[in-house]
């Protein structure tokens, strides 16, 4: 009868959308789900971590996990495949694919995190270098694409924190070696980076009491503590470490149980996930039925601070140097801002002095190819979509800001030039809600003010 109706529920959901899968009877992911808040996983990088039936080459793939305030993802690490879990269903998890990518074998072990409902990925490596790009999913695109940073720090998962609070990510750059060049950087340095300002701040230099942890070659695990607003870091031989970037200050645990119970592991015995929440540090062990998700207490009261700070801040000369520098940069940013803001106006001054002929309400030939394709469909009880826009203006390769910046700037000075020119308080490009999705906008042209801006 068990069987029948595990049966009953996957044909079900099948027959609801094609791409649906369903994970059943995992009491860790059901647990999971069930949790308001964000969660942090720990980043044990588990080849043998599975939860989708993947085909192909994709089955030796490992899965990850994402976790905001109201929605648990699913992630297909080294890829650009993205799952999200929609429903439960008695004790089975429906999970229907996003993303439309093709590509994958880059990016692995990058730290995933969710910033203000949007999916994020940073670092990772792939096809022979380790990168620091900063990357998000589009939901409207079904695609990941690119955010500059001021400077690029190659980084993968194991060496991060991200401050909710502050919205800010802390890493700690370890050496790497660039293949291109067989060039090695040795450094080990702490960085912050500010998600919304898109900078990076070196802040200093790790302890070397510390670097001696983390010998090329060797893996490590680590777990964001959101109650400690700290990082768990776990070395080979059972040395375990809290790193508080926000305070500068490092902890080591005294607590034996925490670690026999939950990183130690005999043959074939491992921690397949860990998180903590609410003071609780959840797990589930690879040879646990069902996978079922323990928990032990953790606190400050599990550690003991050592007397020596988490790393060294930079000289207050090399930062002289730097204030002095940059107040250059803007002085000279200044100058000649306004030398050229003085030689704009002087010819404004010139332009307004002579009569206007009208040629300023003219339409560019970009704009007129736009006006008749959406003219066009139009008549035919059409609409022109975002996407179409995009095409039309040739920004699908720009990024989804500049896009934005881009469209809504032509389709302004087209209106504009319109109205001028035909004395109208009528948009010649209107916009009208889609169906489909009313969070999203369409474009027509009525029958007569088309007539009126190609015939002009």
């Amino acid at each position: 009868m068990k069987m029948l109706l595990t049966f009953v529920v996957a044909l079900f959901s099948f027959s609801a959308n094609g791409q649906d899968s369903v994970i059943i009877g995992h009491q860790a992911l059901n647990k999971i789900y069930e949790t308001k808040g964000p969660l942090f996983f720990s980043t044990l990088n588990n080849k043998n971590y599975k939860l989708l039936n993947e085909e192909g080459f994709f089955s030796n793939y490992s899965n990850t996990l994402l976790k905001s305030e109201n929605n648990f993802f699913i992630r297909l690490d080294g890829t650009g495949r993205l799952y999200k879990v929609n429903e439960k269903r008695g004790d089975s998890l429906l999970v229907k694919r996003l993303d439309s990518t093709f590509f994958f074998g880059y990016n692995g072990a990058a730290y995933e995190f969710i910033y203000k409902d949007t999916i994020m990925s940073l670092g990772g490596f792939g096809y022979w270098r380790r990168n620091g790009q900063l990357r998000h999913y589009s939901h409207q695109n079904h695609e990941w694409d690119i955010i500059p940073l001021n400077i690029e720090i190659p980084i993968t998962k194991e060496s991060t924190y991200f401050d909710l609070t502050r919205n800010e990510i802390y890493i700690l750059k370890l050496p790497v070696r660039d293949f291109a060049t067989n060039k090695e950087d040795n450094s080990y340095l702490i960085y912050k980076l500010d998600i919304q300002k898109r900078e990076y701040k070196c802040l200093g230099d790790l302890n070397p009491e510390l670097t001696k942890f983390f010998p090329i070659g060797v893996q490590f695990m680590s777990l964001q503590l959101p109650s400690l607003k700290s990082e768990l870091m776990i070395f080979e031989g059972g040395k375990i470490y809290l790193f508080d970037y926000i305070n500068n200050e490092v902890y080591q645990l005294v607590n034996p149980a925490i670690e026999k119970t939950i990183f130690s592991s005999s043959v074939g015995d491992y921690t397949d996930l860990a998180f903590e929440n609410n003071g609780k540090l959840f797990y589930s062990k690879s040879k646990t039925s069902a996978n079922k998700l323990d928990s032990i207490p953790i606190s400050i009261n599990d550690f003991t601070k050592l007397e020596y700070p988490l790393y060294s801040p930079k000289t207050h000369i090399s930062n002289l140097y730097f204030f002095v520098g940059c107040f250059l940069l803007v002085g000279l940013v200044i100058f000649i801002y306004r030398r050229k803001n003085l030689r704009d106006k002087n010819i404004l001054s010139q332009q307004q002095s002579t009569i206007s002929d009208g040629s300023e309400y003219q339409f560019k030939q970009i704009e007129l190819d736009l006006i008749e394709k959406i003219y066009q469909v139009s008549l035919v009880g059409k609409s022109y979509s975002v996407e179409d826009v995009n095409n039309a203006l040739g920004l699908t390769k720009k990024t989804l800001e500049i896009q934005k910046k881009i469209r809504t700037e032509t389709l302004n000075r087209i209106n504009h030039r319109f109205k001028m020119k035909f004395e109208t308080d009528e948009d010649l490009i209107e916009r009208i809600r889609s169906e489909e999705d009313r969070r999203f906008y369409r474009y027509i042209i009525r029958e007569e003010n088309g007539k009126k801006a190609l015939n002009s």
